[in-house]
């Protein structure tokens, strides 16, 4: 618990770092670097990193991808998405003996997945005055509850969520998430409204909202993060990566905000939790 506790600090830190520097070519540079090793470790866990022309056009297509948004040009991104998935086509084509029909999709599914998902950051950073905010809340929405989960699971689970996919998860960890989310984002629209406040701006706060966006999230976190267990599951393997010790790699850590990045967006299309 104590290198995982650690891992959590220095990737915590990092994360703050690049939020602080949000304004910068380092911001979108931040999230092409943790697509591009996401969708390695991806590729990898399905055999796919050995064809070489279909993995080049996948990490291609998640790294411009965070570029493309970060900069307002996203009328290219049809034709970029084009010209990656035909160099995936390509080698599916050069190789169909054993190049997979499964491997294909899942390659092609995780390049969309992460890559938008993650350069929604970007769109929600951009989205009103309060753009930091909402990434601060769609970062914590995954990995709070996660963290909210281990350690009610931990100390008072007893009944298993969802034994034959991931047999540590249980009830009781389950709605220690959702509440530790609810409570988390209750908090931080607090200290938020508190600190706008005190520079002269009259915001007031729909807690309900902000407490029900947080237990949407989390159940939202749990979704991703079982899918993803789905697949180290069928692939018999146990993390996908070693990057982040303790945790995993960083499609580990970043299993339930590829989820929760555009729930939160959906949720806020619909419903403000300030008035």
């Amino acid at each position: 618990m104590t290198v995982r506790l650690i891992s959590s600090f220095v990737g915590i830190a990092v994360a703050l770092l690049v939020l602080f520097l949000n304004q910068t070519f380092l911001f979108p540079l931040a999230l092409a670097c943790v697509i591009g090793i996401i969708l390695s470790e991806l590729a990898k866990a399905v055999d796919g990193m050995q064809f070489r022309i279909a993995f080049t056009g996948m990490l291609l297509y998640g790294i411009i991808t965070p570029f493309l948004e970060f900069y307002n040009v996203q009328a290219y991104l049809p034709l970029m998405q084009f010209l990656c998935l035909m160099l995936i086509f390509i080698e599916f084509l050069h190789k169909s003996k054993t190049f997979h029909v499964e491997q294909i999709a899942f390659m092609i599914m995780s390049a969309v997945l992460v890559s938008r998902s993650l350069s929604m950051v970007i769109t929600l950073k951009q989205a009103d005055d309060h753009g930091m905010l909402y990434v601060l809340l769609a970062l914590c929405g995954g990995w709070i509850a996660d963290s909210g989960a281990y350690f009610a699971g931990v100390y008072l689970g007893k009944h298993k969520l969802c034994p034959q996919i991931s047999p540590k998860k249980t009830v009781e960890g389950f709605l220690g998430g959702v509440i530790a989310n609810m409570v988390v984002f209750g908090l931080i629209c607090l200290v938020y409204a508190l600190i706008r406040r005190a520079g002269g701006m009259d915001l007031q706060v729909n807690y309900f909202a902000a407490c029900m966006l947080g237990a949407v999230c989390a159940v939202i976190s749990v979704a991703g993060d079982l899918s993803a267990s789905v697949v180290k599951r069928q692939k018999g393997i146990k993390d996908y990566g070693t990057i982040m010790p303790g945790h995993g790699g960083l499609m580990d850590r970043f299993d339930s905000v590829l989820f929760v990045v555009p729930a939160l967006y959906g949720f806020l299309t619909l419903f403000s939790i300030f008035e």
